[in-house]
């Protein structure tokens, strides 16, 4: 199962350079899941860019969503690095919380990425080499 944070799936709605690799890592491992927060995320980064709104509720209601749930929030305030932003946090906290269920983090956050990784989850970023 694919574990994909909201910076991966705005680039399913809007397409950008690792659009194609990204879409074959899905296609190559269909279960894909991510925190409810991330409908909250893509809605509003898209509506910013001022993009497909009814595109984006489309692909996310391919994904499986997560509720975000009170251990997930105290799971989140005790990740490493200090300086992890708090939604980032929640996607790294809801990951662990699916344990080996979860083959990859799909993310193009550096911070989020190394914060996933510090907590010993598989990051990838597919397209970016």
């Amino acid at each position: 199962m694919l574990y994909l944070d909201s910076s991966a799936i705005v680039k399913l709605v809007a397409r950008e350079p690792e659009t194609p690799e990204l879409v074959k890592a899905v296609r190559a491992d269909p279960a894909v899941i991510s925190s409810a927060l991330a409908w909250t995320e893509v809605i509003r980064a898209v509506r910013r860019a001022r993009g497909r709104i009814a595109r984006a509720r489309e692909v996310l209601e391919g994904i499986a969503l997560v509720p975000v749930d009170e251990g997930i929030l105290r799971g989140a305030a005790d990740l490493a690095p200090v300086g992890l932003r708090t939604l980032d946090a929640i996607h790294v906290a809801t990951a662990l919380t699916l344990g080996e269920d979860v083959a990859s983090l799909v993310t193009y956050d550096g911070r989020l990425a190394e914060a996933a990784a510090t907590a010993g989850i598989q990051v990838i970023a597919p397209g970016t080499g």
